[in-house]
């Protein structure tokens, strides 16, 4: 019986010191980046129309991660509270949990999506279902025009 306790808690440790090391380092998604500057969130969303269709850098703190695939995450200006959210290609790249609460650098191009208010309230509702809120379709009064990056690459920081 001591055994396979001994190997549990040799395993249990192993694992515990490699996620360590894990978030200690960067945690590169996707393709690597090709630009060598980022913009802040507050900088790209200031006038993001000429940008969009371009491939575009933005940093951010993540604060929100989709729960149910990892297929998207919210990035935000620490300063303004800006957000905007990174899109990946379902299965592609998964974006971990993991990751919320840690700075980020995503690229691809930008994408501008006009909302009719009924499409706008479907996204919020299923948006809610995915992580676990109550949603009150009262809320959204119109249409939204929501800006997103299509990212093919991510890097995840402390």
């Amino acid at each position: 019986m001591q055994r396979p306790l001994v190997a549990l808690l040799v395993f249990g440790l192993s694992a515990t010191l490699a996620a360590a090391e894990l978030a200690a380092a960067e945690l590169k998604l996707g393709k690597p980046l090709s630009l060598t500057q980022s913009s802040t969130v507050t900088d790209l969303l200031a006038r993001p129309d000429p940008l969009v269709g371009k491939t575009v850098q933005v940093k951010g703190k993540v604060t929100e991660v989709c729960q149910m695939m990892g297929c998207w995450m919210a990035l935000v200006d620490p300063e303004s509270a800006k957000s905007v959210r990174i899109k990946v290609n379902d299965g592609v790249i998964v974006i971990p949990k993991e990751a919320v609460g840690k700075m980020a650098v995503a690229e691809g191009p930008l994408n501008k999506l006009q909302l009719t208010k009924e499409q706008a309230i479907g996204r919020a509702k299923h948006e809610a279902e995915e992580q676990g809120r109550k949603f009150d379709p009262s809320t959204i009064t119109s249409g939204q025009t929501i800006y997103q990056i299509q990212a093919s690459g991510i890097i995840v920081s402390k």
